[in-house]
């Protein structure tokens, strides 16, 4: 199954949640059920993200349940913008984009801590999500420095990301060697 990523966000932008910690709940607990597997939904000040795997696009179910839950009197089309990827290539175009134009502005701390905070939350749930997640991050770094953009804050929030794998690491002695490993790739 094919890792499937939507993005939503406001046709004006505000500064602030999309919807809220309790309406994020429920979206993603009907979802689960919906699409009967893991579902990660991160919340930012930069908008939704929603990742999943599946054979097919789900993206109008996605829409649609988002509608109900956050948008009751509203037409979601004309208040919200949707971006749909639905394979780790066209994820990772988007996010190496989406980076280039964040990394410098202040708002992108912000966004890294919010987003590892709701990765730690959701990491027991969506491993299998997070570890393809964190593959798609590594190559974003990489493409960055290959493109000479200044990668010390996307570099730090990509060791916070693989932080968070490691750290639900029970055995010691294989912690040790993946800390050990990565150091080293990392001076590489």
């Amino acid at each position: 199954m094919a890792l499937k990523y939507l993005h939503i966000n406001e046709k004006h932008h505000k500064m602030q949640l999309l919807i809220s910690h309790q309406e994020v709940a429920i979206l993603k607990n009907f979802l689960a059920e919906l699409l009967h597997g893991e579902i990660l939904v991160i919340n930012t000040n930069l908008g939704l993200e929603i990742y999943y795997e599946s054979s097919y696009d789900c993206t109008k179910l996605i829409k649609d349940t988002f509608a109900i839950v956050a948008c009751k009197k509203c037409n979601t089309e004309e208040r919200y913008r949707f971006f749909s990827f639905q394979n780790e290539y066209e994820i990772q175009r988007f996010m190496n984009a989406s980076m280039q134009k964040l990394a410098g502005m202040p708002l992108f701390m912000n966004y890294t801590k919010s987003t590892i905070r709701q990765l730690n939350l959701q990491f027991e749930f969506n491993r299998k999500l997070i570890g393809k997640l964190l593959k798609i991050w590594d190559e974003v770094a990489r493409n960055l420095r290959i493109k000479n953009v200044s990668t010390q804050k996307i570099q730090a929030f990509r060791n916070k990301f693989q932080a968070i794998y490691i750290n639900k690491v029970e055995n010691e002695v294989l912690k040790e060697l993946i800390i050990e490993v990565l150091d080293k790739k990392n001076v590489n």
